[in-house]
This record gives structure tokens, sequence and C-alpha cells, in this order.
């Protein structure tokens, strides 16, 4: 089945709602029935004025993970959605390593990455990986995001905690869609094009305290204005400020001290609305605005996680993390 709000037994959680003054930003299905585009493990509401997800939510279950191959390329779902709302090839290949361009610095990134939905039998994890190479949940990342600490806080989400605490566990994960996103370097069919640099995930887990979350963020800001593959005038100056350290399940992620905010914080970015009734929000560092958005951002020195091949493996897994 598709994302499913019950997942965690007795603990619902809904997806998140668009604010109203977005509302008129979703993509509608074509069948007319509503908005939320539904496979295999997971679910994702698209943005028909950005052509990115507002959000995806999915569903992981560490007892009944297997790993398997990676296989597929991402496609357009024109199924679902117009093709018109979803940006495909005609983005990710719009710059060729030629007439003195270099090549696009962004990878196709997965929102709900391939490995969170590879649970169940064989025939479910081969449809719900393949289900996860839609455009619909597809985002230009930069490749030492995509490829990188990006990469790495997934791991750390799926293996180190997930699969090692054979738990389930909910991720919601999405683009911040900001009016102040910098514009690709290149119009697409003649269209101006914002490119997304900030990045979020929010992940629900049970223990013996009751249901948690946790927010996580990463900006690529930096990493494309450095490749000039964006453009436009960065204003002020921002400090690290580094929280302190907490002790808990998906509280020890190697990077936490960069790249861990409050879930409300995510929340006031974003504008959605999150599912936080009766839910413990273990992390509650706060910190100014302009502080957390320079602590997230990944600069081009510091990348790849470390000790991580340049040319990931499937089965790469996290060190230094403290259980």
């Amino acid at each position: 089945m598709a994302y499913n709000e019950h997942f965690i037994t007795g603990y619902p959680i809904f997806l998140p709602k668009v604010p109203d003054n977005r509302k008129d930003e979703i993509a509608p299905l074509l069948n007319g029935k509503g908005y939320i585009i539904d496979y295999l493990h997971h679910s994702v509401v698209m943005n028909k004025k950005r052509k990115f997800a507002f959000f995806t939510a999915s569903n992981i279950s560490g007892k009944d993970w297997k790993n398997m191959v990676r296989k597929g390329s991402f496609r357009k779902d024109t199924k679902s959605i117009s093709p018109g709302y979803q940006f495909g090839n005609e983005l990710y290949n719009a710059i060729k390593a030629k007439g003195g361009l270099v090549h696009n610095d962004f990878e196709q990134g997965h929102l709900t990455s391939f490995q969170e939905v590879i649970w169940g039998n064989t025939e479910e994890r081969i449809k719900a990986a393949g289900d996860t190479f839609y455009f619909t949940n597809c985002v230009p990342q930069h490749e030492r995001v995509n490829s990188g600490l990006w990469r790495s806080l997934e791991q750390y989400i799926l293996k180190t905690q997930t699969i090692g605490h054979e738990l389930k566990v909910t991720v919601l994960t999405g683009p911040l869609l900001s009016d102040n996103d910098p514009w690709f370097i290149k119009k697409v069919n003649g269209e101006l094009v914002k490119i997304p640099c900030v990045f979020w995930k929010v992940v629900y887990y049970p223990n013996n305290k009751g249901l948690n979350a946790v927010g996580f963020m990463m900006s690529q800001t930096d990493l494309l204005l450095h490749d000039k593959t964006v453009t436009f005038n960065k204003a002020g100056v921002r400090k690290i400020m580094a929280p302190s350290p907490t002790d808990d399940l998906f509280m020890n992620y190697k990077y936490d001290a960069v790249y861990q905010v409050r879930v409300e914080f995510i929340q006031e970015m974003t504008g959605l609305q999150f599912m936080l009734h009766k839910v413990s929000l273990p992390y509650q560092v706060k910190t100014a605005t302009g502080l957390i958005y320079k602590k997230i951002e990944v600069p081009p020195g510091r990348a790849m996680a470390a000790g991580m091949p340049a040319a990931p493996m499937p089965d790469f897994q996290l060190e230094g993390i403290v259980l």
C-alpha cells in the first residue's frame, strides 16, 4: 500500500498540511480524485508552480527490510499528474559540457530514498524500489550533497537506527520551496527556473516514552554558487552555532551538531503543518534563523562524509555512530 498513516501501531501520523496561501500551488491528480500521489510504501504531494514536491512521506519497516541492487532511471509520472507539473530531463540535462559551459553541477536526487522502501516480499520490494524513480520524487542536488552527507544521513536513519533496532519509522522529506531560491543559470524551455537549495527530513519513531520526532536540514547554496550553477546576491554574514549533545535514538548522527534542527523550525520555514500533537520533540536547541542557515550549509571542502568513496557503494555504513 501507499504511505500508511497508521503504520506505527498506536500512533497515527497524518500527512503535513499545505498552508492556505499555497494550496493553489498543489498539483491535482489527473483522475480528479485529490492531490496525493500514492506509490508503494510512499506518497508525494507536488507543487505545480515549482514542479518539485512539497514533500514525500514514507514508511520503513526495519524488521522486514532486505537489501537489493539499485536499478532504475528517473521518468515522468504521466499517469498521476500532468507532465507539465514536474521537471524531467529537460532540467537535469539542460547544460552539456560544451560551448564554454560545464555540465550540470547537480544530480537527480531522491527525496524518498531507494533504500527506504525496499522492505516486504520480493515483489513488493521490486515495485516499491521502482516507484522511487519518478521525477515526482526527484530534486536537483549537488553531487557532493546527493552522494555525500545527504546520503550519509539517509544511511544513518535507515541502517544505523531503523534496521539496527528493527523499528517501524515514518520519514517526511522535502525541499524548502522558497521565493528566495536562486535562479538556475539557464532557461529551461524558455522558462526561468528557481532551484531549491535547502532540504529537510522529519523522522517519527517510537520508544518507551511514546512517539518522537526529530528534524534535519542541509543546504547546497554555497556549493551551487561556488560552481556557478545558480545566481543571486547573498546578503548577510552568518556564524555557526553548534547545539549541545544529546543521547537518544536518531539523536546521534555523526554530523548532528551541524545538520540537526528543531522540527518546529522546519515547520516554520516550510509553512507545512506537521502532526505534532502528543509527539515528543527531544531536540530543542533554539538558534537564531540566520545562524541555523549558516550551520546547515554544506561547504565545498566538507561535502563528502568522512571515509566515503566518491562513487558510493550500496552497503555503505556510517562510522562513529554512538548508540
